[in-house]
C-alpha cells in the first residue's frame, strides 16, 4: 500500500515539475533593460513593484531615462528608476495556471481522503480507492481552479539588477 501511495505522489510531483521548464523557456528578453520599458505604448496595463515592497497596478503613460509615469486609480504616479524593482505587463488571468494549482491541491486532498477511507477497511475495499479519490479530487480542483483563474500571465519587462 505504501508503495502505491509513494508511486502516486511521485507521479504527481513529476507531472507538476514538467510545467516549469516551459514557463522558463518563454522568457527571451533581458530583464535589466530599461529601454524596453520606454518602448511601451501609452495605456498598456502594468504592474510595478518597488524596492520598498509597494505594489502598484495601472496604465503606462511614459518613461524617461530616470522616471516612470503611470496612472493608478485615477491618480498620476511618478517613480524614480532607482526605486523600482520590477515592472511587468499585465496580461490578465491564466486559466491554465489556475487549473494546475487546483489540480495539485485537489489531488492532495483526494489522496488524503482516499487514504482515510481505505486504511481502516483495507480488507474490505479494493486497492483502487486511494488513486480514484486522488483523481476525483484533482479533477474537481482543476475545474474550480480554471473557473476562478488563480494565477496571472504577467510578462516581466524590467527587473532591477
Amino acid at each position: 500500500m505504501r508503495n502505491r501511495l509513494f508511486a502516486l505522489g511521485l507521479f504527481l510531483a513529476v507531472a507538476l515539475a514538467q510545467t516549469t521548464p516551459a514557463a522558463l523557456a518563454q522568457k527571451t528578453q533581458t530583464r535589466g533593460d530599461w529601454a524596453a520599458l520606454q518602448t511601451l505604448s501609452p495605456g498598456e496595463k502594468i504592474v510595478v513593484k518597488t524596492k520598498d515592497g509597494d505594489r502598484f497596478t495601472g496604465r503606462f503613460e511614459s518613461a524617461s531615462d530616470i522616471l516612470l509615469v503611470f496612472e493608478d486609480d485615477g491618480r498620476k504616479v511618478s517613480l524614480a528608476r532607482d526605486s523600482i524593482r520590477l515592472v511587468q505587463l499585465n496580461r490578465g488571468k491564466s486559466r491554465l495556471r489556475g487549473m494546475l494549482f487546483g489540480a495539485a491541491i485537489g489531488g492532495g486532498i483526494g489522496l488524503g481522503v482516499g487514504s482515510v477511507l481505505y486504511l481502516p477497511y483495507r480488507d474490505d475495499i479494493v486497492g483502487t480507492t486511494v488513486p480514484a479519490a486522488a483523481a476525483l479530487g484533482a479533477s474537481i480542483g482543476a475545474g474550480i481552479g480554471a473557473a476562478t483563474a488563480k494565477g496571472n500571465k504577467n510578462e516581466t519587462i524590467y527587473e532591477a539588477p
